[in-house]
C-alpha cells in the first residue's frame, strides 16, 4: 500500500487537518485528539478523519494490537518481559522499548515501517518526565504543543530543561513540508561589491544582507515560516563561503573558484540559480566557479549543468558517480580550494565491511593547505567524525599535521528547520539541524 501523503507527521496534532488546511496551518494546534482505540498512538480531530485514514494506519494498527494481546501488556512501550511497566522507568529503558517493538513490528509486517510509523514509535505520546502513555491524563505545552507532561508537577520539574528547546519544537510543529520557491520575489542579490563590508554572521544575515530584505529568524506567520525554509536552503552555500571566509582563503580567490562536494547524494537541490548567485555577492573577484559532487548515492546525471549569470560569471556543475578514491585516474578533476562533506557520517560504518570513508580521507588529506569542510548533524556525531579523521591521518604512510581551525563547532550556517532526535539519551541535541555542526581542517607539512 502507498504511504500517506503526509506533510511533516505529527504525532501531536491531526495530520489530516493540517495537510489539507494549508492556508491556516498555524491554527491547528492545541487539538483535543481522538486517539486510536486500537494502537493508542494516534490521534485524530474527529471520527471522519480517523476513518479516512484507516486504510494508510490499519496495517501498523493491527500489529500493534496483535503484539498488545500476545504479550497481555496495555501499551506498545510495555512489551519487554523482564521490565514491567514502562512508567516511570529511565531514558535507556525508553529507548530499548521503542526499539524492541520497532522490530517486532518489522517482522509482523514483513516490511520496513512508513516515515510515519517510524514517527509514531519513536515519539509516542507521553509525559516527558515519567512516560505515562494514558492520554486522558497527558496535557501539552502551551507554547509549542509538542511536549506532554501527566502533571503540573511534572511540567514544572521540566520547565528549566524544556525551555531551551520549547520554540524550536513549535517550528517543527507548524513547519510544513513543501518546497519553498521565491524565485520571483527575490531575483538576484542587490547587494554590490562596494557595499561589502563584514561577512554576515549566519543565513539570515546572509540573505537580509544581500538581498536587502527584513527576514525574521523567529516566524510567528505563515509568511515566517515560508521565509525560514527560503533561508535554509542556503545552508550549504552558506558554509561554504563561511569556511572560505573562516581561513582567508577567499583572500586568495582569484577569478576561478574549484569546490569538491564529497559523498554527494541530493546537494544539487541547494545548488539552483538563485543559490549560487549568493557566491558572487560575498566572492566578487570570482568570475567562474567549478563544483565537482562525487558519490555513490548521486543520481545519475549524463550532463554537466552549467549556470550562466551578469557579469560574464558562471557555476559549473560537474557530476561523479563513485567513491572519491576510485575515480577514473583519467578523470581530471583540477586541484580545489574548498572539500566539503555535507552531514558526512564518517562514524557510520566505522570498522565495517561497509566503511569507504577511510581510504577516501587518507586521499583527501594529501591537499596541503586547503580547507576540508565536514558537517554533522549533532555534537556527538560532529566529535566522533573528527576522531576519525585524526585516526586516518595517523595511520596515513606520510603523517602530516592537522589544524582544526573548528572542531565540532556549532554551525552558524546550519539549515534552521528543527528536527527531532531519535535518541532519547542525547540530552545536548533534543532537537537537531542538518549542517548543525561543522569542522574545519588544514592539512600541513611539518
Amino acid at each position: 500500500m502507498d504511504e500517506q501523503p503526509y506533510n511533516n507527521f505529527n504525532p501531536t496534532r491531526c495530520n489530516i487537518c493540517f495537510t489539507r488546511n494549508v492556508h491556516n496551518r498555524l491554527t491547528v494546534t492545541g487539538q483535543k485528539l481522538r486517539f486510536c482505540k486500537g494502537c493508542r498512538m494516534i490521534g485524530y480531530c474527529g471520527e471522519q478523519h480517523q476513518k479516512e485514514d484507516w486504510k494508510y494506519h490499519k496495517d501498523f494498527c493491527r500489529s500493534v494490537m496483535r503484539i498488545l494481546t500476545t504479550k497481555r501488556v496495555e501499551h506498545i512501550l510495555d512489551i519487554r518481559d523482564d521490565s514491567g511497566n514502562i512508567v516511570g522507568s529511565t531514558k535507556r529503558n525508553l529507548e530499548c522499548a521503542i526499539s524492541l517493538a520497532e522490530s517486532m513490528i518489522i517482522s509482523m509486517l514483513r516490511r520496513k515501517l512508513h516515515r510515519h510509523e517510524h514517527t509514531l514509535l519513536r515519539f509516542p505520546n507521553i509525559c516527558r518526565v515519567c512516560y505515562e502513555y494514558d492520554s486522558s491524563k497527558l496535557k501539552g505545552c502551551e507554547a509549542c504543543f509538542q511536549v506532554l507532561y501527566c502533571s503540573e508537577e511534572h511540567r514544572l520539574q521540566d520547565a528549566e530543561n524544556h525551555a531551551k528547546w520549547c520554540e524550536m519544537y513549535r517550528v517543527n510543529l507548524l513547519l510544513d513540508a513543501d518546497f519553498p520557491e521565491y524565485e520571483d520575489i527575490l531575483n538576484f542579490p542587490k547587494l554590490t561589491a562596494f557595499e561589502l563590508s563584514t561577512f554576515p554572521k549566519n543565513s539570515f544575515d546572509l540573505v537580509n544582507t544581500a538581498y536587502k530584505t527584513r527576514i525574521s529568524s523567529t516566524p510567528k506567520t505563515a509568511e515566517d515560516f515560508k521565509d525560514l525554509k527560503y533561508v535554509s536552503n542556503y545552508s550549504h552555500v552558506g558554509s561554504i563561503l563561511y569556511a572560505l571566509y573562516t581561513t582567508n582563503m577567499h583572500l586568495e580567490l582569484q577569478q576561478s573558484l574549484v569546490i569538491y562536494v564529497v559523498g554527494a547524494e541530493d546537494e544539487l537541490l541547494f545548488f539552483d540559480y538563485n543559490i549560487c548567485a549568493i557566491i558572487f555577492t560575498y566572492l566578487p573577484q570570482v568570475r567562474d566557479v567549478i563544483v565537482h559532487f562525487i558519490g555513490p548515492q548521486l543520481y545519475n546525471f549524463k550532463e554537466d549543468v552549467e549556470l550562466t549569470f551578469k557579469g560574464a560569471r558562471t557555476v559549473k556543475m560537474r557530476f561523479h558517480m563513485g567513491l572519491y578514491h576510485t575515480l577514473d585516474a583519467n578523470e581530471f578533476l583540477g586541484r580545489p580550494q574548498l572539500v566539503i562533506s555535507y552531514n558526512c557520517g564518517f562514524h557510520e560504518y566505522v570498522d565495517s565491511n561497509r566503511e569507504s570513508w577511510g581510504t577516501t580521507l587518507a586521499r583527501l588529506l594529501r591537499f596541503v593547505n586547503i580547507p576540508i569542510v565536514f558537517t554533522s548533524y549533532t555534537r556527538d556525531e560532529a566529535c566522533q567524525d573528527c576522531a576519525i579523521v585524526q585516526r586516518v591521518n595517523k595511520r596515513a604512510a606520510k603523517k602530516r599535521d592537522l589544524v582544526f581551525v573548528k572542531r565540532a563547532a556549532v554551525n552558524p550556517f546550519k539549515d534552521y528547520k528543527p528536527l527531532r532526535n531519535t535518541s532519547y539519551i542525547d540530552e545536548r541535541d533534543e532537537l537537531y539541524h542538518s549542517n548543525g555542526y561543522i569542522s574545519l581542517v588544514i592539512t600541513r607539512v611539518p
